[in-house]
C-alpha cells in the first residue's frame, strides 16, 4: 500500500509536471486513459470476451461519465493547487461515500459513522478555512472530484450485484478513454518525445497502482491496510517540495489528521461488518 499510493502521488507529480510544459490537464487525462487500457487490455483478452458480457451497459456508461469529470476535474486541480493540499482534500472521499451509502442505498446510519462523518467535514473545514481565506478554484474542483469519486464508489455496488470485477473494470477503462477523448479534442497538442514517455509511464503507473493496492487489501487486513494509505500525503509532500518548492501549511496538516481520523473510525466500522459477512467482496477496491 506503501508503494501504491507513492506511485499514484508520482503520477500527480507527472501530470503538474506535463501541464507545465505546455499540455492541457484534459488532453493528459486522455492519454492517461488510453495507456491504461492499453496495459490492462491483455489482461481482459485473458479473462476471454463472455466474461465482459453485461446487461447494464447504460449504468457503465453513466459510471464512465462521472469518473471521468473527476479525473478532468482533479488533473485541472493539480495544476492550480500545491500536491500535498490536493491530496488532503481528496482524503474526504470515504466520508462522502459514507453519506451517500445512508443516503441512497438504504444503509444504516449507525453512531460512528455519524461521528466519522462529522470529523472528516470539519477537517475539510479546517483546510480551506472559508471566510479566512478565498477559496481556491482548484479547492473547488477538488471538493467535486472527491463527490463524483464517491457517486463511482456506490455505482461498483450496485454493479457488483450483477457484475465481475473485472467486467466492471473493462467497462470504465474503456468508457473514460472514448469519454475523455471528445473534450481532449479541444485542447489537442502533439506531445513531445519527452512526454510521450511521461504519459505512457502515466497510464502504466495508474494501472500498476492499482493492481498493487488490489494485492494489499487481499494479503492484508482492511483495518491494517487502510490507514496506511495516508501515507499518500507525505509522498505528496515530498514531491511538491523537492520538485515544485510547495510547503504545506500548518492548517494543511492540521485538517488532514482530523479527516484521517474521521476515515480511520470509519474503517474500523466498516470493517466490523464485513467481518460479520463471508461472502464480501474487495471490488470497491479494483
Amino acid at each position: 500500500m506503501i508503494i501504491s499510493v507513492g506511485v499514484l502521488s508520482a503520477i500527480d507529480t507527472i501530470v503538474k509536471h506535463v501541464a507545465n510544459e505546455g499540455m492541457h490537464p484534459v488532453q493528459i487525462v486522455f492519454f492517461r486513459n488510453l495507456f491504461g487500457l492499453i496495459v490492462l487490455f491483455p489482461i481482459f483478452l485473458k479473462s476471454g470476451f463472455t466474461q465482459l458480457r453485461t446487461r447494464r451497459y447504460g449504468f457503465h456508461l453513466a459510471r464512465g461519465i462521472v469518473h471521468s469529470g473527476s479525473m478532468i476535474s482533479w488533473f485541472v486541480a493539480l495544476t492550480l493547487i500545491p500536491l500535498a493540499e490536493a491530496t488532503a482534500l481528496s482524503f474526504i472521499i470515504p466520508i462522502y461515500a459514507s453519506v451517500g451509502a445512508i443516503l441512497f442505498m438504504g444503509e444504516r446510519s449507525e453512531n460512528k459513522r455519524w461521528w466519522a462523518i462529522a470529523l472528516g467535514f470539519i477537517g475539510m473545514l479546517v483546510i480551506l478555512r472559508p471566510g479566512f481565506l478565498d477559496i481556491n478554484f482548484g479547492s473547488i474542483l477538488v471538493v467535486g472530484s472527491a463527490l463524483a469519486v464517491a457517486a463511482s464508489k456506490l455505482m461498483v455496488k450496485s454493479l457488483a450485484r450483477t457484475d465481475t470485477p473485472i467486467t466492471i473494470v473493462f467497462y470504465l477503462s474503456l468508457t473514460l478513454t472514448i469519454i475523455t477523448f471528445v473534450p481532449a479534442i479541444f485542447f489537442w497538442s502533439w506531445p513531445t518525445v519527452e512526454n510521450w514517455i511521461w504519459l505512457f509511464v502515466l497510464g502504466t503507473g495508474g494501472s500498476l497502482a492499482h493492481v498493487l493496492q488490489a494485492h494489499a487489501y487481499k494479503v492484508g487486513e482492511v483495518t491494517a491496510v487502510e490507514p496506511v494509505s495516508y501515507f499518500r500525503l507525505l509522498w505528496a509532500a515530498l514531491f511538491g517540495f523537492f520538485l515544485f518548492n510547495e510547503l504545506p501549511s500548518t492548517w494543511t496538516w492540521i485538517g488532514t489528521s482530523i479527516i484521517v481520523a474521521g476515515a480511520i473510525l470509519l474503517t474500523h466500522s466498516e470493517s466490523a461488518k464485513i467481518n460479520k459477512t463471508p461472502a464480501s467482496s474487495s471490488i470497491d477496491h479494483l
